[in-house]
Formats: C-alpha cells, sequence, structure tokens
C-alpha cells in the first residue's frame, strides 16, 4: 500500500466534480495472513485542528511502553524506505505497528499486524496472561 498520495487525484477530482481531493488507498498485497487497517481522517471535518505531526504525537503517548503495539516514525519513511506498507510483515507474531502520515487536509492512520496471531485467539492469551498476573507475551513470543 502506497502511503503518497497518486497523481491522479486532480484528474478525479475534475472528472467527477468533486470540490475536494479524494484520498485514494488501494490495499493490494500477496499474502495469506496478515492485515492492514486505515482509517483516514480529513481535517476539516474534524472538531479540533490536527496537524499529522499532532496526531502521532498522541498516538505515540498512548502506547509508550507497550509490549506488542509500536508508533513508528512519523511518515513511515524509515520503516518503509519504497513508500509501501506490506500486511505480511508482522506474520506470525503477535505485535502491531502503527503509522500516521499526511499532511493539513487529509492525515492517514494505519495498523498492521498478523490478523491470525494479533486477533482474537492471540487477544484471548494476552488477557488470559494479564488476568493470571503473569508477564502479558507469555505464550505469545
Amino acid at each position: 500500500i502506497s502511503l503518497g498520495l497518486v497523481g491522479s487525484e486532480m484528474c478525479i477530482r475534475d472528472r467527477c466534480g468533486l470540490k475536494y481531493k479524494p484520498m485514494f488507498n488501494p490495499i493490494v498485497d500477496d499474502y495469506y495472513n496478515g492485515m492492514v487497517v486505515s482509517v483516514p481522517l480529513v481535517t476539516r471535518c474534524l472538531t479540533k485542528k490536527y496537524t499529522p505531526e499532532n496526531i502521532h504525537e498522541i498516538m505515540a503517548e498512548h502506547y509508550l511502553g507497550q509490549h506488542f503495539v509500536k508508533v513508528m516514525e512519523l511518515g513511515g519513511t524509515k520503516t518503509l524506505p519504497d513508500g509501501f506498507i506490506a500486511a505480511n510483515t508482522l506474520a506470525g507474531t503477535n505485535n502491531m505497528q502503527i503509522f500516521v502520515c499526511g499532511n493539513e487536509d487529509q492525515i492517514l492512520l494505519m495498523s498492521r499486524f498478523d490478523n491470525l496471531g494479533k486477533g482474537a485467539s492471540g487477544a484471548a492469551i494476552q488477557n488470559m496472561n494479564i488476568m493470571l498476573g503473569i508477564n502479558e507475551a507469555t505464550g505469545l513470543e
């Protein structure tokens, strides 16, 4: 999935008579397990003005110190040098990576994880560990 905006946005906007540029986020990958979830935020529709930097800071603070969830650097360029996020990168793990990118008009939140590992079965084991008072990572690494 490309984190950049495609050049055909202006063409789409002009042809369809749209007032604003669309956010284009295709999902194409060759994976058996793995998942990417994206949440587009259109800043003009929010009740408060946010920038990608603001959202990244909020997410990083919220997940600080979490064992399985990591907020990646803003824009993801160090982690994703080719600009693409592959859903199967975390296959076989209970990990999740969160990415924040965008501009003053559109912000994109994306997370990638193994839907089989970080899904219901992994969550059940992690929650059981927490309830039993043992290390949350027991049996998950």
